[in-house]
């Protein structure tokens, strides 16, 4: 396969997930996204292994990295200044404190992974790849585990006591109506 080639099925696979995603997405089924983006990185990875050619070469790579580093520090700067916007103003919207919750929490994890992938990479040699990929998986599951374990606490709820709302915590909603 040609790098020309392989530039192309990167091209549909792209297409191909926007369409199945944007479907599953109105359809409400989420399980399909993942499965999805799962196999079109296998496609990929397998299809960018049988390339001859150079794909990208010392300067791209160079590029690359600080353009990401760029995007990185501006979107983690305007981030953080929507996030204390909208924690401001949760008073005149309940909705927004979690949102600026939410956001900061993003910033916070963007910051930890890039210093932890710097640090990694520092260290170590880039072609110990399997432990690169090893750590990224355990990060992720990390994070998968401690986000499941504060969104799935059941914190800062309404608990319904005997036909009434009761704060279990300190809720950013109002009180779900009463419905008899």
């Amino acid at each position: 396969m040609s790098a020309k080639q392989y530039k192309t099925l990167k091209i549909i696979v792209a297409m191909l997930i926007a369409m199945i995603f944007s479907h599953s997405l109105i359809a409400n089924n989420f399980f399909v996204p993942i499965i999805t983006l799962a196999l079109a990185m296998v496609i990929l990875l397998y299809a960018k292994k049988r390339v001859h050619g150079v794909i990208a070469d010392e300067r791209d790579y160079e590029v690359g990295g600080k353009s990401a580093l760029w995007t990185m520090q501006i979107f983690s700067i305007i981030a953080v200044v929507i996030t204390f916007i909208l924690y401001a103003l949760r008073e005149t919207n309940p909705f927004f404190g979690p949102i600026a919750m939410t956001l900061s929490y993003a910033v916070i994890t963007l910051l930890l992974l890039y210093s932890l992938i710097f640090n990694y990479l520092g260290r170590f040699k880039f072609g110990n790849k399997k432990s690169f990929y090893s750590m990224l998986i355990v990060f992720a599951i990390l994070a998968l585990f401690l986000g499941g374990m504060r969104l799935l606490s059941g914190e800062d709820t309404w608990v319904c006591d005997h036909g009434t709302w009761v704060e279990h915590g300190h809720p950013a909603s109002p009180a779900p109506p009463n419905h008899l």
